[in-house]
C-alpha cells in the first residue's frame, strides 16, 4: 500500500510540475497598434508592437492585423510559415535600416499573404520583400521603396523551390542600387519552376524596373505574366528578361503595359537563347531603345502595340505572332 500511495504521490507531483510549462493556445488572430507591446499577448485588448513578435503568437494559417497606422518592422522579421499579414485600410509600416526588411524561408506548401504595407529603407536596407522558399506569396496593395544598399531589390523573388507569386496593386520605387530592380526575379536552384504574375504594379524610377534573370544552376522556367503594369523612369531597361543558354527558360507575357521614359537600355528586351517575352497591347515610348534582342532571345509581338517615340523604336527586333 505504501508503494501504491508512493507512485500516486510521484505521478501527482509530476503533473504539477507539467502544468505551469502548457504552452497557451496562440491567436487565430494578432494585432499590433502603435501604442502596442511586446509583452503583450497580441490580442484587440492588449496588442503587441512589431509583426515579428506577433508571428510568435499567431497560429500557422492565422493573420496579423494592424489596429492603427504605425511602423511595426522591428527593423526586419523573418517569415517562416504560413500566415496573412492585412493592414489594409490603416497602413502597415516595416522599415530596416540594414539587410531584408521582410524574408520569407517558409515550407513549399505554405501559403503567404502580405496586404497594405508601407515597406521602407531608411537608410541602409537592401531587400524589401526577400522571398528565398515559400509555396505561394500574395503581395497586395503595397508600397516598397527607397532601398538603396547594393543591390537594392524592391522585391527579390530568389526561391531554391518551386514557387508562386502573385504581386498586385503594388508599387515599387526608389530602389536604385547600381544592380538593383523593383522587382527581381532569380531562382536560386537548379530545375525549379518559378510562376510570377504581376497585375496593375508600378515600377518607377528604379535601376531596373523589372528583371528576370535565369542564371540559376541550370535548367528550370520563370514563367511570367505581366499585366496592366507600368514600368517607367527606371536608370536602366523597363522590363527585361535575360540568361544564358545553361540557364534557366524564361518565358514572358507583357500585355496591356507600358515601359516608357526609362532613361537608358530599353523599354523591353529579350536577352538569351532560351529567353521568349510575348507583347501585346501594350505601350513602349519615351526610351533610349523602344524594344530589343541580343544574344538570341526572342520577342514577339501580336501586333497590337503603340511602340514610338523612342530615340530606336527597334521594330525590326519583333517577331510576328498571331492572335489565337
Amino acid at each position: 500500500m505504501k508503494r501504491i500511495a508512493f507512485i500516486v504521490a510521484a505521478l501527482a507531483a509530476m503533473a504539477s510540475f507539467a502544468l505551469p510549462r502548457t504552452a497557451y493556445a496562440a491567436n487565430a488572430r494578432s494585432w499590433v497598434a502603435s501604442t502596442g507591446l511586446d509583452g503583450n499577448p497580441c490580442t484587440r485588448d492588449q496588442p503587441c508592437q512589431t509583426f515579428g513578435h506577433a508571428l510568435t503568437q499567431t497560429n500557422v494559417g492565422g493573420e496579423i492585423n494592424c489596429v492603427d497606422q504605425g511602423e511595426f518592422g522591428g527593423n526586419g522579421f523573418v517569415i517562416s510559415h504560413s500566415i496573412t499579414i492585412d493592414c489594409e485600410g490603416v497602413t502597415g509600416g516595416v522599415t530596416t535600416n540594414s539587410g531584408d526588411a521582410i524574408q520569407i524561408q517558409a515550407a513549399t506548401s505554405d501559403v503567404v499573404v502580405l496586404r497594405g504595407l508601407d515597406i521602407a529603407a531608411s537608410p541602409g536596407g537592401q531587400t524589401g520583400i526577400a522571398i528565398q522558399q515559400t509555396g505561394v506569396v500574395h503581395i497586395e496593395k503595397c508600397v516598397i521603396h527607397d532601398f538603396i544598399s547594393s543591390p537594392a531589390q524592391g522585391i527579390q523573388i530568389g526561391p531554391d523551390s518551386n514557387a508562386e507569386v502573385f504581386v498586385s496593386d503594388t508599387v515599387v520605387m526608389n530602389n536604385s542600387g547600381l544592380t538593383g530592380a523593383g522587382i527581381f526575379i532569380v531562382p536560386n536552384s537548379t530545375n525549379i519552376i518559378v510562376k510570377v504574375v504581376l497585375n496593375r504594379v508600378e515600377a518607377r524610377n528604379n535601376f531596373f524596373g523589372i528583371k528576370a534573370e535565369g542564371t540559376s544552376l541550370g535548367g528550370g522556367v520563370i514563367n511570367m505574366t505581366v499585366r496592366d503594369s507600368v514600368s517607367v523612369g527606371n536608370a536602366s531597361n523597363g522590363i527585361v528578361a535575360t540568361g544564358p543558354a545553361s540557364g534557366a527558360a524564361i518565358v514572358m507575357m507583357i500585355d496591356r503595359s507600358a515601359a516608357s521614359h526609362n532613361a537608358a537600355g530599353f523599354g523591353v528586351i529579350a536577352d538569351g537563347p532560351k529567353t521568349t517575352i510575348r507583347l501585346g497591347g501594350s505601350s513602349i515610348a519615351g526610351n533610349v531603345n523602344g524594344v530589343g534582342v541580343s544574344n538570341g532571345g526572342v520577342l514577339q509581338s501580336y501586333g497590337t502595340n503603340q511602340i514610338n517615340g523612342n530615340s530606336n523604336d527597334g521594330i525590326a527586333s519583333l517577331t510576328p505572332i498571331g492572335l489565337h
